[in-house]
């Protein structure tokens, strides 16, 4: 059996800590209402308001930072009454780093019916333990930063015109988390709309329900997308057939466009049957569709080529209570074992680390036998789930759990795979782990590697420069006052390398920011022979940073090279060339941000 236990939540705040006076709104308080508090408030302060209170009609901008705002005593509730802030909603975020806990919002209306219980006009923002419902828009919004939404409840939100949603991200945010979250019956709209650079929807359960909403996820711009971990449902009364649509409306140029759908539970009732997945055909990057669950009629419009393994499409899926979503399986269910090794995409582990335990919790999920197709796993002992009370301190942060390399050798020039793991997920931010090496010049690495919030480990290449004779590298991770070393022997190979025919070169990603690493892989036409195969590298510009050969080692027919950009790098297109018995190319571009 294998196990992978993750048993700390990230319930940390995405910024700075609030460190400042505490500000009581409430009966009897020094406020009487919020917005009373948030007047007043300085960077840094704690509002608890009283759920005592009747806060109605007490709607305004938030324009102090590093400010939590919490319910107390119960879950505090404002309902708009007829009043909007700035023409936007019921709370307008327009401070950085502000966290909103156990507060319900509803009613917000506004004149161009865009009305949103909290509007987001720029900052970081954490959403925790909120409830949204009956308002043109749940959540809306967000310019810059990143924005995280757990353990949360989203229903009957929507004007009615398509327009408005459960939750909407706009295109400035450059990451956005839901987690832990239930979003069901949008009215018209969707369940879930995001223009992030970078999209987690990891463990939710996302049901339209008897409701009249739309897709259940759209991510129309793209961008990197990792949906793990949900149970995703619609019925005959939802307004489109596509559940999850993905790069309809144009494709972020800031970011790659790589989707990845991992142990999902996908169910339609719809009489006329589901899309459940529906890509754009501008999508370049293959999408990753492993071990889901499609319960029901449906399709999936997909690109060519796109990579598809243990998903469950047919069979009785065993079900407890399908009447009540209730997607837990049986022991008798067609996904019982039927998963397959999730692996990793773009460095983020796909294996999910927990899975929503209702109403608004998650319980860590660990393998009982082989791997479960689906959001659940048989046999999973749903004891101490993890959920977001209104005083719950938040658990201790992760520490440094392994370090390991995919071989303990390499040939000069050559590249090995390293995994950093962490004991639990990692929080809100991320977790930035240090990396150095002694001796310093005998290879190439990242000063560090940032392990995304959400995800207990992150993978990295190392590569091996040239040295006449055998020598051993000690690599250590180092982060929150715990480092863990490895070692990696450079072996330099007794047979010359070798010239020959380069079949393909390409680089990921290859549209680049200043100081952003990048990687180039280079394909031969026939594995490579004893000794390996010599590929001189060179670049056109001395900002962007490649080494000058590699070698494919004996037996593979690739190889990847790691490559930097200089943080001064001026924006512009610039070829890469890889040479051996031929010459290849390959352009990035780097974007300066304005």
């Amino acid at each position: 059996m294998r196990t992978t236990a993750f048993l700390l939540l990230p319930l940390l705040l995405a910024g700075a800590a609030a460190s400042g006076a505490v500000r009581s709104v409430g009966p009897g308080q020094p406020y009487a209402k919020p917005c009373q508090a948030l007047a007043a408030a300085q960077d840094g302060d704690v509002i608890e308001i009283d759920a005592a209170g009747n806060y109605d009609g007490d709607v305004c901008a938030i324009t102090r930072n590093n400010l939590t705002i919490r319910g107390i005593n119960g879950r505090a509730r404002i309902d708009a009454a007829g009043q909007y802030a700035w023409g936007k909603g019921i709370w307008v975020v327009a401070g950085d780093n502000i966290t909103i806990e156990n507060i319900e919002f509803s009613g917000a209306k506004v004149p161009d019916r865009n009305g949103a219980g909290i509007r987001l006009d720029k900052g970081n923002l954490t959403v925790r333990n909120c409830v949204f419902h009956h308002n043109e828009n749940g959540i809306l919004g967000g310019f810059y930063g990143k924005v995280v939404v757990e353990h949360s409840e989203f229903y009957d939100n929507g004007y009615g015109d398509g327009q408005s949603h459960n939750i909407y991200i706009n295109s400035g945010v450059a990451e956005f988390t839901l987690r832990f979250s239930a979003s069901r019956r949008a009215r018209v709209g969707h369940l879930v709309k995001s223009r992030a650079s970078a999209n987690y929807i990891l463990y939710n359960r996302l049901t339209q329900e008897d409701g009249s909403g739309s897709y259940e996820i759209d991510l129309p711009n793209g961008g990197l997308a990792y949906v793990i971990g949900n149970v995703i449902q619609q019925s005959d009364t939802t307004q489109n057939r596509g559940m999850l649509s993905y790069g309809f409306e144009g494709l972020n140029a800031a970011a790659a466009s790589q989707l990845y759908v991992v142990n999902n539970t996908f169910v339609s009732t719809r009489a006329a049957g589901a899309t459940f997945i529906q890509v754009a055909s501008a999508v370049i990057l293959q999408p990753v569709i492993r071990n889901n669950i499609f319960s029901g009629a449906g399709t999936m419009t997909l690109p060519a080529g796109a990579v598809m393994a243990g998903n469950v499409t047919s069979g009785d899926m065993g079900f407890l209570n399908a009447a009540q979503y209730d997607y837990r399986i049986s022991n008798l269910s067609a996904a019982l074992n039927a998963g397959v090794d999730p692996g990793t995409g773009s460095g983020y582990p796909l294996r999910p680390a927990m899975q929503y335990h209702h109403p608004l919790c998650a319980v860590a999920r660990y393998d009982v036998g082989p791997i479960d197709a689906g959001a659940f796993e048989y046999g999973v002992i749903e004891t101490n789930p993890t959920c977001a009370g209104p005083s719950a301190p938040p658990p201790p942060p992760p520490e440094l759990a392994a370090f390991t390399l995919s071989s303990a050798t390499v040939a000069p020039g050559g590249t090995v795979t390293a995994t950093i793991t962490l004991s639990g997920p990692a929080p809100a931010g991320g977790v930035a782990v240090a990396l150095s090496a002694a001796p310093s010049g005998a290879i190439s690495l990242p000063a560090s590697v940032l392990v995304p919030a959400g995800a207990a480990g992150a993978e990295f290449l190392i590569q091996a420069g040239g040295v006449n004779t055998e020598t051993t590298i000690v690599v250590t991770a180092a982060w929150n006052g715990k480092s863990l070393e490895t070692t990696l022997a450079i072996r330099p190979v007794t047979v010359q390398p070798s010239l020959a025919r380069l079949a393909k070169m390409s680089c990921s990603p290859c549209r680049l920011r200043p100081g952003q690493d990048f990687t180039i892989t280079v394909q031969l036409a026939a594995p490579a022979p004893s000794g390996g195969v010599l590929v001189r590298m060179a670049s056109s510009s001395a900002a962007v940073k490649v080494p000058a050969s590699a070698v494919i080692p004996a037996g593979a027919s690739s190889a990847r090279i790691n490559g930097a950009v200089d943080a001064n790098a001026p924006g512009g297109a610039v070829s890469l060339q890889a040479t051996s018995a031929n010459t290849l190319s390959v352009v990035v571009t780097i974007r300066r941000s304005r």
